[in-house]
């Protein structure tokens, strides 16, 4: 059986069109959190060299800028925010974190 060039078109068209819808809806159950925690050495483990943070039973990951960061003996307050899937059951990421109360222009 030959396919002829409209058929091809057709075929690819739907692929595209069905690529692009499961995409879609994988990004939209996407999860953004932001709130203030409690942060001690129960919540943070590290697995093969990377850093993880343990919230609401779920493993973040902690890149490295932002471990650097936490100072557990004088803060365990931080504003923490994070990006989870919904799909996915341990999927997650540390996007922004930073002491309880500093300021933008503190250190």
């Amino acid at each position: 059986m030959v396919l002829r060039k409209d058929n091809w078109i057709a075929i690819c068209l739907s692929l595209l069109f069905i690529g692009l819808f499961a995409v879609g809806f994988y990004t939209l159950n996407d999860v953004q959190i932001e709130s203030t925690f409690k942060i001690n050495e129960q919540n943070i483990m590290e697995k093969n060299g990377d850093h993880y943070l343990l919230i609401n039973e779920r493993e973040l990951a902690l890149p490295k800028d932002f471990y650097d960061k936490i100072e557990l003996e004088k803060y365990n307050k931080y504003k923490i925010k994070y990006v989870y899937n919904r799909i996915k059951k341990n999927d997650g990421e540390v996007v922004m974190l930073k002491r309880y109360g500093e300021q933008p222009w503190g250190q």
